[in-house]
């Protein structure tokens, strides 16, 4: 049944939302980072709103992918993907980077799909790696320092 909640992978996105929440709220994050994940927030909320409806009039759908610590949601027609990282112990971090970015990360996604289809552990300094690629640290504030 489309729209439905096994359908639209919903129960992972309820925890990207979640994040999204946690990141707007927080007013230690950078304006641009809380503005963008208000934004996000507005386009899931529309996208769950419309969802409700028949389902045959083109609404577009969250795509949500997962490949071994990355969950990505990415909303069609929108320049915006949400990407989570699990941590054990830990709640996931949040990043949120434009269709661009996520073609720079293109060689960390890359070699973290080596190491899960060889059964090797993903042992990997995202943040350094985010840093490197992108020049900047998308999840602001979400590294305990220390």
């Amino acid at each position: 049944m489309r729209g439905s909640r096994e359908d639209d992978n919903s129960a992972n996105l309820d925890d990207v939302e979640r994040r999204l929440r946690d990141i707007r709220d927080n007013p230690e994050k950078s304006t641009t980072l809380r503005a963008l994940a208000q934004y996000q927030l507005e386009r899931i909320a529309g996208i769950r709103a419309m969802a409700g409806g028949s389902g045959e009039d083109g609404t577009p759908t969250v795509t949500v992918e997962r490949m071994g610590p990355f969950t990505f949601s990415a909303i069609p027609d929108t320049s915006l993907v949400a990407v989570a990282v699990g941590r054990r112990n830990s709640a996931p971090l949040v990043a949120v980077v434009s269709a661009e970015e996520i073609r720079r990360l293109t060689p960390l996604f890359e070699q973290v799909r080596e190491r899960v289809e060889r059964g090797q552990a993903v042992e990997i300094d995202v943040r350094a790696a985010f840093l490197d690629l992108l020049g900047r640290d998308p999840f602001d504030g979400q590294f305990e320092d220390g």
